[in-house]
């Protein structure tokens, strides 16, 4: 859905380097760092965020501040306002591949062969720039205001910054061997990013894409590398059954014996030798795990797999509708992750792999996965919630500080998403209610976006 001239208008002048005090009052507000609060309010100065609870308690705080009522701007949406919702894995720049995305595969390998054929043909013209700003345009209009973007052509890096995004532009590194690795891959890092440095962006990161496309040393190399520039990580991990492990799920210490001696120059040749470690406990001997880690799908992640990850601190972007249209063999666990306590949040993958970069499409799978798999607690919307937002501020380490993000707190950044369903909150049962609507049917309901304080998006909501 497009903005019409006029909210296109408010996008590009509101808020712009004034200090009004803009209210948004809604029937339902959706803090995350806090209870819910019907009939609430959120203030708003500059690009930050200066008091959230009730609407008449945030006027009287207001007022104790010296702030004239008649100096407010308010703007009421009648539904629900919460933080902006934060996509953990995409990949803007093949949004123009949504012809993939739509088809059916026989198997992850047949989803390749229909990716590498209209990608080889897309390399002719290198649409990637307008591609990706599609892609985050796409974002912005589904309450979307940030994202872990994977670059793998530097003309469609600049997404992200172009909308106004938060998030982490991630440049891909994939398909070296350890001899050309050591002889050309390292300077043709340097190389790209010297060249994103150049573009200004908000934040770089660096993925390694997975243990199938990438030998030992760069798996080696590349944390040191990102971690030596500050820089956040990001890896495609148990994506696939190649990445499952044939051990049984006990402690990788009385199992490692049967590979860990010897130096394996890539996952498939362990795997080739018939060894029963999985990706991500192969990943994990080499070092590329850590708590400035998050990967993507854990389809493949049997209970040491998922012991591994939370004790690295490392996140888990859930995908589920790009791993069913790929075949990826099953579900990832959802319930086990949940009732583990690993840290989730998710990503819509790219158009190539899903029908939308509306991420409460995969809310809704994700709920639906988890009810399937046997979780039956009386949280799961408000745990779903949390993943769309803080969990997706965590996994890029943007949870905490004054850059905070995927919460509604006093000094957090201002990034709302405002969601056109109906909220009644008059009992307990009515306000659960509307949160299981709101992950379940949240889908095309956004109407505006609100990033660092200004309106970038408005669907006739004011």
């Amino acid at each position: 859905m497009n903005p019409s001239p006029t909210s296109h208008d408010i996008a590009a002048n509101d808020h712009a380097g004034d200090q009004t005090v803009y209210l948004y009052s809604a029937k339902l507000v959706i803090p995350v760092t806090a209870p819910v609060i019907p009939n609430g309010a959120v203030a708003i100065r500059g690009e930050r965020v200066l008091h959230v609870g009730t609407r008449r308690w945030v006027l009287g705080e207001l007022k104790e501040e010296g702030i004239d009522p008649s100096d407010v701007v308010e703007r009421h949406f009648n539904g629900i306002l919460m933080p902006g919702l934060v996509n953990a894995h995409t990949h803007l720049q093949y949004t123009g591949m949504a012809s993939v995305g739509q088809g059916h595969y026989k198997d992850f390998h047949g989803w390749e062969l229909a990716f590498d054929k209209v990608y080889a043909q897309a390399k002719q013209t290198k649409p990637w720039r307008q591609w990706a700003f599609d892609g985050a345009r796409q974002l912005v209009e589904s309450g979307t205001t940030a994202a872990a973007d994977i670059v793998t052509d530097i003309e469609a890096a600049g997404a992200l910054a172009a909308q106004g995004l938060h998030g982490i532009a991630y440049w891909e590194v994939m398909n070296w061997h350890n001899k050309d690795w050591e002889d050309h891959g390292k300077k043709a890092l340097r190389e790209s990013l010297t060249r994103l440095e150049a573009l200004n962006l908000p934040s770089i990161g660096i993925s390694p894409h997975a243990p199938y496309t990438l030998d030992s040393e760069p798996f080696i190399d590349l944390p040191d590398i990102a971690r030596r520039l500050n820089m956040r990580l990001h890896i495609h991990l148990a994506e696939t059954p190649l990445e499952a492990g044939s051990h049984p799920a006990i402690l990788t210490t009385y199992t490692a014996k049967d590979w860990s001696d010897e130096r394996w120059a890539n996952y498939l040749e362990l795997k080739k030798h018939g060894k029963g470690a999985s990706a991500i406990q192969f990943v994990d001997s080499l070092g590329s795990l850590g708590p400035d880690v998050h990967i993507a799908h854990g389809v493949w992640a049997n209970r040491e797999d998922r012991r591994i990850l939370r004790q690295r601190g490392v996140a888990v972007a859930l995908c589920p509708r790009s791993n069913e249209i790929t075949h990826t063999g099953k579900a990832a666990p959802v319930r086990r992750y949940m009732d583990e306590g690993n840290i989730l949040s998710i990503g819509t993958d790219s158009l190539s792999s899903s029908p939308s970069l509306d991420l409460f499409d995969e809310a809704a799978m994700v709920y639906a996965i988890a009810r399937e798999q046997g979780y039956a607690k009386d949280d799961l919307s408000h745990r779903i919630i949390r993943m769309m937002t803080l969990g997706g501020a965590e996994s890029m380490g943007m949870h905490v500080g004054a850059q905070r993000i995927g919460q509604i707190n006093a000094g957090a950044l201002a990034d709302l998403a405002f969601i056109d369903m109906p909220a009644e909150t008059h009992t307990p049962r009515e306000i659960e209610h509307a949160l299981d609507e709101l992950v379940r049917h949240g889908a095309g309901r956004n109407r505006a976006t609100v990033i660092s304080g200004r309106l970038t998006y408005n669907d006739n909501a004011f």
